[in-house]
């Protein structure tokens, strides 16, 4: 469970986090609970008495108790070091202010989904709760798939072979599509039919790939170089 908190006397602001942060939960694996306080007094009595939280986007022209003050007390008061604070402000006055609360990040309103996403995805890398998923249409419904547990990907015509660690899944779909999403990833091609997953690759022979559940995966002469250099880049990074 990833939490977090916002914190904002502006509803229109509070609203507007509060829905990017929904519509990106849709995409992670990681279940995001989030807290909405209109308050600097209010989130310091909820962190003081209840669980941390792993994210607050902290507005600083807080009325009463600012969102300096409000970082101050988190990381003086409460010694927690633990949570990720996003500083949010129209104004770019504060930087040297906030030196000391140690934020991660300074939003300027208005804001830019964006960037909201790439500190929650940024947070959850720091906290070691990050998990991606894949989107994939079965009929009118669409379905998420752990990409830890995808081991790789089959073209079959105008459809997909998606093979897991509990099934082999079908969908209609371009490899080349997949590909552009997962490449970063570290999902890659073998093969003009077929893309991997670098996690499940036991084994590497001159033709072909060794897969976690015994699968041998063709490695096209125009590919074999490029896997190559792929699999020693990925060791020499200790993925």
């Amino acid at each position: 469970m990833f939490r977090i908190g916002i914190c904002d006397d502006e509803e229109a602001i509070r609203s507007e986090i509060e829905k990017i942060i929904l519509q990106y939960s849709l995409q992670t694996i990681e279940e995001i609970e989030v807290f909405v306080f209109k308050s600097g007094e209010e989130i310091c009595r909820f962190m003081q008495e209840r669980q941390p939280l792993d994210l607050v986007f902290l507005d600083i022209e807080l009325n009463m108790m600012n969102g300096v003050e409000v970082a101050g007390f988190i990381r003086d008061n409460l010694k927690n070091e633990a949570v990720q604070i996003v500083f949010v402000s129209a104004k770019d006055s504060y930087y040297q202010q906030l030196f000391d609360s140690r934020p991660m990040h300074f939003l300027h309103k208005p804001l830019a989904a964006e960037f909201v996403i790439k500190d929650i995805q940024k947070a959850m890398e720091l906290s070691g709760k990050m998990g991606q998923v894949f989107l994939y249409k079965q009929g009118h419904a669409t379905c998420r798939q752990p990409l830890k547990d995808i081991i790789y990907f089959e073209s079959l015509g105008r459809q997909i072979k998606m093979a897991t660690v509990k099934e082999d899944i079908c969908f209609y779909g371009k490899l080349g599509d997949v590909t552009d999403f997962l490449k970063k990833y570290r999902f890659f091609a073998t093969h003009k039919s077929y893309l991997v997953n670098y996690m499940h690759v036991i084994e590497f022979r001159q033709k072909e790939l060794v897969m976690s559940n015994k699968i041998i995966i063709p490695v096209s002469r125009q590919k074999s170089s490029e896997v190559m250099n792929i699999l020693l880049s990925y060791e020499k990074e200790g993925v």
